[in-house]
């Protein structure tokens, strides 16, 4: 029996919904249309249910937001490090230097602070907090105590807490136990600042001054790295905010007072009017096939939180949920929808390599533009969504994996999360969300009308309340430039570049 009475709920829906569809599938009756409409009905109070159940659970479980905090004080950490490296091999040890570093461990202690009390029975950032507070010079007696009591399924809480003491109390460590330390940080630490100063510690309080001279020179060598990415980075940021800003500068400019006339439009509707029936089907259809198979993808996604480390595997199994999760919505667009429409489902959707006046090329850079377009506008909405409506920023529990994946400095793996959560989201997404909900939309509404919805839908069935805004921002961008060019092309590539770009930027900060 379960224990949660919504889980109950959900189980007799499910059934109920099973059992509707199996008579409508098999009804040649007149009552076919009245069992459609149940079903419609079961389906919407069931995805209801389960999404309210859903976002309960995400809201409470705040592990992936731990995650995230911890890489704000590991980013910042690295970027103190990396400026203390570079200005002191330059000989600057001014006032002004050392307030800003202050300003930064802040900063990162309070970041750290902040992933401690969201995960409070992690031991990792129970482990990186204490690491951070005695590497700033902060007490951390009382955090020190109790780690030894946090649960840990392999027994490593004992173990953490006496390195730590041995590490930054007693500050010696026997020679003999320095493989085991060695072993234990490589446990509770990814690659980046914990690991590598927690090995300095260890090389320095064992006595092992050539490993320490060596790892230190690494260190500093890694941090100035950082530095010079991080700022090459900026810059290009800063140059994709112009180029966008000059291509929707232009785009105001030069957009016709009529955004498509009548012989565009044609090209840009659906080949028919589905109706609202077929188009909400084919949605909460969607939404109740991924309801029904999330079992599947929890026990999926267990192996995330179970130990997987190997980041090919981590990106294997990230698009077996995705393919999981997405494909069964264009299954049911074809189904419920193209199939009787007469014409083939990639032109249904507008998949166009070629229109009347925009080359394959043309609808690449199209595309291209139209990411550069989304920098500015997508960053502005994340400033006013945080400023406004105290947003924390994006929850998607991705993003923890992703992090984790970066760092493993594997090519392949790298390959392969590109496709899992650039290519593969770029195909489905806008074929569902452009390629068939905008152009039935475009049937009934006006071209600015059928973005807002189409942008709004796109966002909100992400189920990620702190990236509504910019999520909202994508969607109408990407109908936008699909309304311009006529073909879904540009929205697939502007979408890919946005989602890679995320991944290959984080990349290339912290692997």
């Amino acid at each position: 029996m379960p224990t949660n009475p919504l889980q109950a709920v959900i189980n007799v829906l499910q059934a109920l919904v099973v059992f509707v569809a199996i008579a409508v599938l098999t009804s040649k009756s007149n009552t076919k249309p009245r069992l459609v409409t149940a079903l419609l009905l079961l389906c919407t109070i069931f995805v209801g249910i389960v999404f309210y159940n859903n976002f309960n659970s995400r809201v409470k479980d705040r592990k992936g937001a731990a995650v995230m905090e911890a890489a704000q004080s590991e980013f910042v950490m690295r970027l103190a490090q990396g400026m203390k490296s570079a200005f002191g091999a330059s000989g600057s040890t001014s006032h002004s230097l050392s307030s800003v570093d202050g300003k930064m461990y802040a900063e990162a202690e309070k970041s750290i602070d902040k992933a401690a009390s969201r995960d409070p029975e992690s031991l990792p950032l129970r482990f990186k907090q204490i690491v951070l507070r005695a590497e700033t010079g902060r007490e951390f007696k009382t955090q020190l105590a109790e780690i030894a009591k946090c649960p840990d399924k392999e027994g490593r809480s004992a173990k953490a807490s006496a390195l730590l003491d041995n590490l930054y109390v007693k500050k010696r460590l026997p020679s003999g136990e320095v493989p085991a330390a060695l072993s234990l940080v490589d446990q509770l630490t990814s690659f980046g600042f914990y690991r590598d100063v927690l090995k300095l510690e260890i090389y320095k309080s064992a006595g092992d001054t050539k490993s320490f001279e060596e790892s230190n020179a690494a260190y500093d060598a890694g941090s100035q790295s950082f530095t010079v990415r991080l700022i090459a980075l900026m810059c290009y940021m800063g140059f994709s905010v112009v180029v966008g800003l000059i291509t929707i500068g232009t785009q105001i400019i030069l957009l016709p007072r009529k955004i498509s006339d009548e012989a565009q439009v044609a090209q840009i509707r659906a080949p028919a009017p589905y109706g609202f029936a077929k188009v909400y089907g084919v949605l909460i259809g969607w939404l109740t096939l991924e309801s029904f198979i999330s079992p599947i993808i929890v026990a999926i996604a267990g192996n995330f939180k179970t130990g997987v480390k190997d980041a090919t595997v981590l990106a294997l199994l990230t698009m077996v949920i995705y393919l999981l999760s997405n494909l069964p919505a264009l299954i049911l667009v074809w189904f419920i929808a193209t199939k009787r429409s007469g014409t083939g489902f990639f032109e249904a959707v507008k998949l166009r390599w070629k229109t009347p006046t925009r080359s394959t090329f043309g609808l690449v850079m199209a595309g291209v533009l139209a990411w550069y377009a989304c920098v500015p506008l997508a960053l502005g909405a994340s400033l006013v969504s945080k400023h406004l409506f105290g947003s924390e920023g994006s929850s998607n529990p991705v993003l923890t994996i992703v992090m984790e994946a970066v760092r493993s400095h594997n090519v392949l793996a790298g390959c392969l999360f590109i496709i899992a959560i650039g290519v593969l989201p770029a195909i489905c997404e806008e074929m569902l969300f452009r390629g068939f909900l905008y152009t039935s939309l475009r049937w009934r509404f006006g071209p600015l009308l059928s973005m807002v919805i189409s942008a709004a839908v796109f966002s909100a069935v992400h189920m990620d309340p702190g990236a509504f805004a910019p999520l909202f921002v994508l969607g109408f961008v990407f109908a936008f430039v699909f309304e311009r060019t006529k073909s879904l092309i540009p929205s697939m590539v502007a979408h890919c570049f946005w989602n890679s770009g995320t991944f290959i930027l984080m990349m290339s900060l912290f692997g």
